[in-house]
């Protein structure tokens, strides 16, 4: 496989402890070039992580001819903007989520990378944790039948858990908000629960609200003939049971966290897997923000148009 040679936008906190290490470490994957507005801190990043090169303008970081495909972590308001760049400079470009900050956005994106002939791919890095692949590989096996329900727990960003709700039920149908007792380690006692309808009969849930309790991330996925519990999604353990029994796995923690991410990438580009979040996928869980900043409390369910979204 060819090696990927990538130049970061914004190399800041995230790319310290959890893109970065993914970006040098994975097999076939060289970060070659960091860029960030305050050209100091970016030469301290690359001095501390052994990056050859280092920019304080983004059009210098573009003109970089060994700089073969653009990560973008930049704040989620200069995504649109910056991977537009990128895009329009010939580089590939992986974008931070959210995607960007309407679905509108997201088009322009997509309809730029289109037209480029260039890969454009989001930081779903959820999908790449052996435990969400190990379990998604239970369902589709149908280990514990057919799959009727998904709770998700608020330790962390709504958006990764729309994006998970999409890897594992597909579009969505219909949304609602319920104001109701949460349950244990929420960030509140009482508060909104979102309600995914899906398409195909599945009911997705979750807290609207976001607070690390510093407790697990979990996912708990029911089925007709069992449940498939995902007690520490980046720890790496789930316990799965049916009519068989009852199992528990452990198969364990990235080095980092976009690790998984990173390498499904570095693959699916040298024609070795699929990508799995490309622009059009994480362009559905900002519909879906779109959609749930306005959804009206206590309200029957918003039909979900991903099409024409809402604005």
């Amino acid at each position: 496989m060819k090696t990927i040679k990538w130049g970061i936008i914004g190399c800041g906190n995230v790319c310290e402890k959890k893109a970065g290490p993914a970006l040098q470490g994975v097999d076939n994957s060289e970060l070659v070039a960091v860029m960030r507005r305050d050209e100091t801190k970016a030469r301290d990043f690359a001095r501390r992580h052994g990056v050859p090169r280092a920019y304080g303008s983004l059009d210098t970081l573009l003109q970089d001819p060994e700089v073969d495909y653009i990560y973008n972590a930049t704040s989620n308001p200069a995504h649109h903007q910056t991977t537009l760049a990128a895009l329009k400079a010939g580089k590939p470009v992986l974008v931070e989520k959210e995607m960007g900050l309407n679905a509108a956005e997201c088009d322009d994106m997509i309809s730029c990378a289109e037209e480029m002939n260039l890969t454009l791919a989001v930081a779903f890095y959820r999908r790449g944790y052996p435990t969400i692949l190990r379990a998604r590989e239970l369902v589709e096996q149908g280990a514990i039948g057919k799959l009727q329900s998904i709770y998700l727990n608020d330790e962390f960003p709504l958006s990764h858990r729309l994006d998970l709700l999409h890897f594992f039920a597909g579009d969505v149908a219909s949304i609602e908000g319920k104001t109701e007792n949460l349950p244990p380690c929420s960030k509140e006692t009482k508060g909104t629960m979102l309600y995914c309808h899906h398409h195909n009969g599945v009911v997705g849930y979750t807290p609207t609200g976001w607070d690390e309790n510093l407790v697990p991330e979990t996912l708990d996925l029911r089925g007709t003939k069992g449940r498939i519990l995902v007690l520490d999604l980046k720890g790496g353990l789930l316990v799965w049971h049916n009519a068989e029994g009852k199992h528990r796995e452990e198969p364990g923690p990235l080095p980092a966290t976009h690790w998984g991410l990173i390498d499904n990438f570095v693959k699916a580009v040298n024609g070795k897997a699929e990508l799995c979040c490309d622009g059009r996928e994480g362009r559905k869980s900002t519909v879906l923000l779109d959609y749930i900043n306005q959804l009206p409390p206590d309200s029957g369910p918003l039909s979900v148009d991903y099409q024409n979204p809402i604005s």
